[in-house]
């Protein structure tokens, strides 16, 4: 008998929790290495620091055989193109690959390269002391698109910096019409697992995945397996929100939490002796 997929709602919610933990880690090491470093080179390496938190967050959890905190809380699970076991460790790490480095890598090169159009063309370099890179400091792959690039005449480059411009412009319409066709068929939320085939089973219950030895671990997601790395880099995300949760006001760099309620009661004004119904109906008979 077929298994039953995960509904749309259970993929979003999955997609939002980890969202929202990934949010976390990047906050604490914007943190961190804007204490250390100051606030320049927080501008200057924020880019690649969000790239190495989501690397960690999904090595230590989709890479090595974990559920993530998202997936544990609607409690999902990865499962291959068959959906009779989980992926292997090779279609683990290119999903991680295609879902974290693949859009830094895109983003990047087309940015350098849509630089280096734009200067051959208004015949500009970067200002003394702006954070755009000198010749000299330039990286290898940087230094032969600028020769490339200067190679050119002027009609190939400006008609080249209009498809970079059109293809990046594209992207961001390539991932809001997969996220709509995810919502008319409901079965993959990221287009990296559309391109690797991985989708979602329920754990346990009517799910046609052999039942694996999930572990759970303190404020953390349920591992699949044991690993002693992960408890203590994840649960430095998920205590501030428990704490939170709990009423203490989180510290500077932390995100509340998205289920953190309102206060019990809002003050009130005027007079308190009166029930809050009879206040309401003296409103609506004001009108």
């Amino acid at each position: 008998m077929a298994s039953a997929a995960a509904s749309p709602p259970e993929v979003v919610r999955a997609a939002q929790k980890d969202d929202y933990y990934r949010g976390g880690l990047r906050s604490a090491a914007g943190s961190a290495l804007h204490s250390l470093a100051g606030a320049k080179k927080w501008l200057e390496w924020r880019k690649e620091l969000e790239l190495l938190s989501d690397v960690a967050y999904f090595g230590l959890t989709t890479l090595a055989g974990y559920q993530t905190l998202g997936e544990e809380y609607v409690g999902l699970i990865q499962v291959d193109p068959s959906r009779s076991q989980v992926p292997l460790r090779l279609r683990r790490g290119v999903l991680v690959a295609l879902h974290t480095v693949l859009p830094y890598v895109l983003d990047k090169a087309l940015l350098h390269l849509e630089q280096e159009l734009q200067a051959d063309s208004n015949g500009a370099r970067p200002a003394q002391g702006s954070l755009a890179p000198s010749a000299r400091g330039r990286s290898g792959a940087r230094r032969w698109v600028h020769r490339q690039v200067a190679a050119l005449p002027e009609p190939q480059r400006k008609a080249l910096l209009r498809a970079v411009l059109v293809f990046r412009h594209g992207l961001g319409c390539l991932h809001r019409l997969h996220v709509a066709w995810f919502y008319i068929h409901g079965a993959f939320y990221h287009l990296a697992k559309r391109l690797t085939g991985v989708t979602y089973e329920p754990h346990g219950g009517e799910s046609g995945v052999p039942e694996l030895a999930v572990h759970p671990v303190p404020g953390g997601a349920q591992a699949l397996g044991g690993h002693a790395l992960r408890p203590p880099v994840l649960l430095g995300v998920h205590h501030p929100v428990v704490r939170h949760q709990d009423g203490v006001s989180p510290v500077q760099g932390e995100i509340p939490s998205p289920e953190a309620g309102l206060p019990a009661a809002l003050p009130v004004t005027g007079r308190t002796d009166r029930a809050p119904a009879a206040a309401c109906q003296d409103r609506r008979d004001g009108f």
